[in-house]
């Protein structure tokens, strides 16, 4: 195993971040990947075992990039280059909020090949001599070795060069309809019946307008659905 400080200060750029900002991430990701390139790390470090989980926020449209819809439904991906996946799908799913203005969460899932895998941070901590490594290079005040103790392994993080593929979406977070709407769809029009219907989706824990995620099946379902929605609607133009 070689690790150098070099590859120690661009892990912990990463880790730290980019505040949103494309042109950092940019430079963070290609002095991580020549680091990467330089260094031998432990080869367990290379892969990644089990599934790993990106949550991503989708874009139906955008102005400037025509949204995520139609590159996922058109090619069936979308690029994204380098990213931070994690192989826990809790940490996955709670990460940041559970949507954003204009947006919908999504959950992919890949189990990927070496070759995707950048970097695996969880397999580098269960190393004891990385741990050595660390302590000695924040002993030396090593840049950016604050952010390398505060991550550590917590986030099960997996760095990886892979597109988000339409097959591998497995989870999508939206808002439930508004209370109104639901009434309407079931025809109730009373105080009586929208109350004792009120009822019924309080005891099987749903809650109008909230956040509600969708898994596997149900998943696949709606993005069948919306994907046809969308050719319908857009086919004509793209087909020219």
């Amino acid at each position: 195993m070689k690790i150098t400080d070099r590859f120690l200060a661009a892990l912990g750029a990463w880790q730290r971040g980019w505040k949103e900002d494309p042109a950092r991430r940019l430079a963070i990701t290609k002095e991580l990947e020549e680091a990467v390139a330089a260094d031998d790390l432990p080869a367990k470090a290379s892969t990644a075992s089990g599934l790993c989980y990106r949550k991503r926020f989708l874009v139906p449209t955008n102005p400037q990039n025509g949204g995520d819809l139609a590159p996922l439904f058109l090619t069936g991906r979308i690029e994204e280059g380098v990213a931070s996946w994690t192989s826990d799908p809790r940490f996955a799913q709670d990460f940041k909020d559970p949507l954003r203005e204009g947006t919908f969460s999504a959950i992919f899932a890949r189990a990927p090949r070496p070759d995707e895998v950048v970097v695996n941070i969880q397999a580098l901590w269960d190393e004891p001599d990385f741990r050595g490594l660390v302590e000695n290079y924040a002993a030396r005040s090593g840049e950016n070795a604050d952010a390398l103790l505060h991550f550590k392994s917590r986030q099960s993080e997996v760095i990886l060069r892979v597109a988000l593929e339409y097959d591998d979406l497995v989870g999508l977070c939206g808002k439930s309809s508004p209370f109104e709407i639901l009434c309407e769809l079931e025809g109730l029009t009373t105080d009586e019946q929208r109350d004792h219907f009120w009822k019924r989706l309080i005891d099987e824990n749903i809650f109008p307008e909230e956040p509600k995620w969708l898994q596997r099946e149900a998943v696949q379902r709606v993005l069948d659905r919306t994907k046809k929605r969308f050719l319908d609607e857009w086919g004509h133009l793209i087909s020219k």
